[in-house]
């Protein structure tokens, strides 16, 4: 059963838990993953026949037997279990959970798809049928006379059927079951296992629905490391009753986790004096999605080079240039000036034209961190935008439009509104020339020189550093797409091209996706005016009614709804996301150009 090419390790340990251990392996025997396995099982000084009954398992060559010390406690038996097992995925059972058919696949195919996850576990049912794991929510309790506020857990649609239908859903959460929890090994490893602090004894009794003290402590390590934890409905177990209504090692172990993650964490929900609970602006749990694009030059989250430094650019950013040279001029002289090299800039040129060629050649030569990206010889902008962005490999991607002049501190205002709001998939700026809420009320520097705009733009910083607001949608204007995003949605639709629809349709396949949209108030660039001819009015409203009927038929509105009427886009997003409707293939890769020398890159997907 055991092999060098062994993916998963199940790792049960026991102290006197016979009856519930024989149940648990029993249904592992009967219920087999479809990949390589080895089940372990560590005692602790067992007397009530656990030993033979090991024994002779191990010698059928089901199981490997490890008999540890008397006195070792369940987390250090777990870590005793994960440092011997030779499995790239490592799940965490408990004597007593039973599995049913087919219970690894989804678990596992989370991890292997997903370089984000570290941690995942599935739906777990008690004996009645009612749910006893889907995920697990943090509530913050007031504080009284007496003790300050606490940190506690509680299953998500704590006791409703196990058939309830929004607990058929894969969540994203920041903590899952640890009495059935299976975790990436080298993410287990990185943090250090379980920590001998919590979760010491073998039979420690738990009220229904409450998170395992020790399974909820390792999620948030790796939550704190950057890594996630998901749930996954399709895999389906049981938890017998342990039977018992001692629940004061439970409560030493609370203890211990409010006085280690209180202060560190932000729950989901807030309990009021009277019981009620409020969601938080930084609750995280959000509906999953799996990554369809497999990006593997891209760095997994927490993972950086042995010399400390980070292995990719922290951001790509992608420009496509047209036969406006001036503008193009500004737009590029603006960002070298105001973005750190440490990003890469990737300029799409069509070619077409030889003396904007001839200038964005002498750019890259110049520049080590600009790079030419060609080939692309189609019409259709959304194409080459979904081309550059298959060959980007920062953390975060932007697409900046070719009329933005960019301002100091742009993008890293950009990037840490990104990773200050876990739920956003999507960032943008504010700006001059932009309707919704994305445009400021007014300006006071040159529109024309921009003379000034330094001035505003660093005032504009200072007073609204911290202020972020959630949107229904952003502009393509300047938008920082999340990668963990990307991967999950994919591209622009390239049915809708032109700057009028197809940035409405990908806010809203990131809302399905479970993300968020964020203006990040303190970011400001100025929107230069086009140089090119004007679009003759009626030619533009008739480009509108065409994309406005293609994004009705996508999205199923009726028909009668016209152009200009009202539309609560929040009634779409019913359903979830479908990746066959949803999902956008990034296309062929084009030729990247760096110091004039083309070089084809292709991205592999899964």
């Amino acid at each position: 059963m055991c092999s060098p090419d062994t993916i998963l390790s199940i790792i049960l340990t026991s102290r006197n838990q016979l009856g519930a251990l024989k149940f648990s392996i029993l249904s592992l025997l009967d219920q087999q993953p479809e990949v390589p396995f080895e089940i372990i099982v560590v005692d602790c000084g067992s007397t009530d026949g656990t030993d033979q009954f090991l024994t002779g398992q191990a010698e059928k060559g089901t199981i490997r037997a490890i008999f540890a010390a008397d006195n070792k406690c369940r987390t250090a038996a777990r870590n005793q279990g994960g440092h011997a097992a030779f499995g790239r995925h490592l799940m965490f059972l408990d004597p007593g959970v039973l599995v049913a058919p087919h219970w690894s696949e989804s678990l596992l195919r989370s991890l292997e798809k997903d370089p984000s996850l570290a941690a995942v576990a599935g739906r777990v049912l008690l004996p009645d049928g009612n749910l006893d794991h889907a995920g697990l929510a943090l509530l913050q309790w007031p504080a009284t006379e007496t003790s300050r506020p606490r940190l506690t857990s509680r299953t998500i649609h704590a006791g409703r059927p196990g058939n309830f239908e929004a607990a058929h859903r894969p969540m994203k959460v920041q903590a899952v079951a640890g009495e059935a929890i299976m975790v990436r090994a080298t993410s287990f490893f990185a943090v250090g296992g379980f920590s001998a602090r919590v979760g010491r004894e073998h039979q420690q009794c738990r009220p229904d629905f409450a998170g395992d003290p020790s399974g909820m402590d390792i999620c948030l390590r790796l939550g704190h490391r950057g890594w996630s934890c998901v749930y996954r409905p399709e895999s389906i177990m049981t938890r017998l009753r342990d039977g018992g209504d001692d629940f004061s090692n439970f409560e030493r172990d609370m203890g211990i986790i409010n006085r280690t993650w209180l202060d560190r964490v932000h729950p989901d929900f807030r309990v009021s004096a009277t019981g009620g609970g409020t969601p938080t602006e930084h609750e995280s749990i959000r509906p999953y999605v799996e990554p369809v694009i497999n990006f593997q030059s891209a760095p997994a989250r927490g993972m950086i080079a042995p010399e400390g430094g980070a292995t990719k650019p922290a951001a790509s950013v992608i420009i496509k240039s047209d036969d406006d040279l001036d503008m193009t001029r500004r737009c590029l002289t603006a960002l070298l000036n105001n973005t750190d090299p440490c990003h890469e800039l990737l300029v799409m040129d069509s070619g077409c034209d030889l003396e904007m060629n001839e200038y964005l050649s002498n750019v890259a030569r110049q520049h080590s961190q600009v790079q030419l990206l060609t080939g692309g010889d189609e019409t259709s902008e959304a194409t080459t935008m979904n081309q550059a962005l298959n060959l980007s490999e920062g953390r975060h991607v932007v697409l900046l439009d070719r009329r933005v002049v960019v301002t100091s501190g742009w993008l890293e205002t950009l990037i840490a509104t990104a990773d200050m709001n876990p739920r956003a998939g999507l960032v943008g700026p504010v700006t001059n020339r932009m309707n919704g809420m994305q445009q400021v009320p007014a300006v006071d520097y040159d529109i024309d020189t921009l003379e000034g705009l330094d001035t505003f733009s660093t005032r504009q910083m200072m007073q609204h550093s911290s202020d972020h607001s959630r949107a229904m949608r952003l502009g393509g204007f300047c938008l920082l797409i999340k990668r963990e995003l990307l991967a999950r949605i994919g591209g622009l639709d390239i049915r809708f091209d032109g700057g009028f629809y197809e940035f409405n349709d990908y806010s809203m396949r990131a809302h399905m996706a479970g993300y968020e949209c964020w203006i990040a108030r303190g970011c400001y660039v100025h929107c230069q005016p086009t140089g090119t001819a004007v679009v003759a009015e009626a030619d533009r409203m008739m480009q509108l009614e065409i994309q406005w009927e293609i994004f009705k038929r996508k999205w199923d509105i009726p028909e009668a709804i016209g152009l200009n009427s009202q539309l609560d886009l929040s009634t779409l997003l019913v359903g979830g996301f479908d990746a066959s409707r949803h999902f956008q293939s990034l296309g062929v890769a084009v030729e990247k150009v760096k110091s004039g020398r083309p070089v084809r890159q292709e991205v592999a997907r899964n």
